[in-house]
């Protein structure tokens, strides 16, 4: 395990399709990693569509293609944690949201 990687996505665009039957109905977001430490997102499907953020995010690898992504949105303070498998092109969030646990699974996609 490296606690300290380099995500072999920094500089593209990534669309996280975390499916239909999720709180924020079908939840899409576009996920940016514009460096090795700053991440911005927006989200293009759901409840909260148009919502855009900017933050700063570390990120650990667990193999070859497998990834754990952190970071704390800086408006509301959720707390979001991401399994990102660039191998399998699957992705499974965790956030902790207004104080509400919510796990989310789906597909992983390259756009950009």
């Amino acid at each position: 395990m490296d606690g300290n990687a380099t995500l072999p996505s920094v500089g593209q665009t990534w669309l996280a399709d975390l499916g239909p039957d999720t709180p924020l109905g079908h939840f899409t977001v576009e996920i940016t990693f514009d460096s090795a430490t700053q991440v911005s997102f927006e989200v293009t499907g759901g409840a909260i569509k148009g919502r855009k953020q900017t933050m700063e995010y570390t990120t650990t690898r667990l193999r070859d293609g497998l990834y754990v992504v952190r970071w704390t949105e800086p408006d509301a303070g959720d707390h979001v944690t991401h399994i990102e498998d660039y191998t399998e092109g699957t992705c499974m969030a965790s956030s902790v949201i207004g104080g509400e646990f919510v796990q989310l699974h789906g597909k992983w996609t390259r756009v950009r």
